[in-house]
């Protein structure tokens, strides 16, 4: 499997387990701007699926990755994810689980605070 596969095989994950599509049509805030016919269509999720690859792959090579600003909330379940990246990105795989799951409890208590 090459590199552009597995990225594009991680799209379909996020698409279908995590209902994130960050390739489709949205209004900036989360919101996919697809009816239920087109959220359906099998080629335009393949094209997502691609379109994320390559832009995946251009950041990954030129080491430049946007992703935003933190909420307060969440803080540092982002700080935690960021760093778990970077463990990854070093093969300390160990050290990236346990940031996850610090991240994962971090945004567990704000959602049970009644944080969206």
């Amino acid at each position: 499997m090459t590199s552009f596969q597995k990225i594009a095989e991680a799209y379909f994950a996020m698409a279908t387990t995590a209902k994130y599509r960050p390739e489709a049509p949205s209004d900036g805030l989360g919101n996919i701007q697809l009816d239920d016919d087109e959220l359906a269509e099998e080629g335009r999720l393949n094209q997502e699926a691609s379109n994320y690859a390559i832009r995946f792959m251009k950041e990954e090579k030129t080491r430049d990755f946007f992703v935003g600003v933190s909420s307060f909330g969440t803080k540092q379940a982002f700080v935690w994810t960021l760093e778990a990246a970077r463990s990854l990105a070093a093969v300390e795989n160990a050290v990236a689980l346990r940031l996850l799951k610090m991240a994962v409890a971090d945004v567990e208590r704000v959602m049970r605070a009644g944080a969206p």
